[in-house]
């Protein structure tokens, strides 16, 4: 492998914004958050998709805290976060489309949700 075992601030929040909307369309579509197994599946994925390497403590703290993130923003009853939105977040690629209003709010959301935890 010979990209960096640790992303940027902006990747990591990246990441974590693909994780929280996936953690969105699965309880939107199935009544069910991802399952552990998935996460760890959707965040192989997208460190693929991005030719990204992060270390395991990266994949973890990432993972484990979409979940708490994407509940948040579940019961935030934010405008671009209703239910028609959150099934266009993701481009045919399976990447995150930037171009929705809601993709950006999210991404806005994990970065200010990462750099207030001080893991910057």
């Amino acid at each position: 492998m010979n990209n960096p075992l640790n992303l940027d601030l902006r990747a990591r929040a990246e990441l974590l914004a693909y994780l929280v909307s996936s953690h969105l369309l699965a309880k939107q579509l199935t009544g069910d958050w991802l399952s552990p197994d998935h996460v760890v599946e959707s965040t192989t994925l997208w460190l693929n998709t991005n030719g990204a390497g992060a270390d395991v403590m990266q994949r973890v703290m990432l993972s484990s805290r979409a979940l708490e993130v994407a509940k948040y923003l579940e019961t935030a009853s934010l405008p671009t976060l209703s239910s028609q939105m959150i099934t266009k977040l993701f481009c045919e690629n399976l990447r995150l489309d930037f171009r929705s209003a809601t993709a950006r709010e999210i991404y806005q959301h994990c970065l200010t949700h990462l750099v207030g935890m001080r893991w910057t």
